[in-house]
């Protein structure tokens, strides 16, 4: 959510505040779908323990909305300097692409308790909007 407070204030001043809670719920119902899909497909091949059906595994969480918000803002403004621990800077282009293969691994590897197809969901959605919006910056 600490995300959401810095990456969601400058979405929120650019665009308004409507348009960063589309953003927010679009990536929370994109990564819920992506999450479902994964589920229901690959879910089932990926079995971390014996006799546990990772297809009837719920979600809970807000991670797909704020990666959806995150990401918007590392594809709107990638030399943009982010502070990785608020110590380290890191180019918001290099920190999204280490976001998004992370989930990557996560999905392939599939064992994971966090889901790395919602968040990729969350992205799905962000590079959708940053597609239609980049003209207007």
């Amino acid at each position: 959510m600490i995300g959401l407070y810095f990456f969601g204030q400058s979405i929120a001043e650019l665009f308004g505040p409507k348009f960063l809670l589309m953003l927010y719920l679009g990536g929370a119902l994109s990564g819920s779908i992506f999450f479902l899909i994964d589920r229901a497909f690959l879910g089932p091949s990926n079995r971390s323990y014996r006799g546990w059906d990772n297809s009837r595994v719920p979600a809970l969480g807000a991670s797909a909305a704020v990666n959806a918000v995150i990401l918007l803002e590392v594809f709107l403004f990638p030399k943009r300097l982010i502070y990785l621990y608020m110590l380290i800077p890191v180019p918001a282009a290099l920190m999204g692409a280490a976001f998004i293969a992370t989930d990557l691994w996560r999905v392939h590897q599939g064992r994971d308790h966090v889901s790395g197809a919602a968040h990729l969901g969350g992205a799905f959605v962000a590079a959708l909007v940053w597609a239609r919006v980049r003209r207007r910056i």
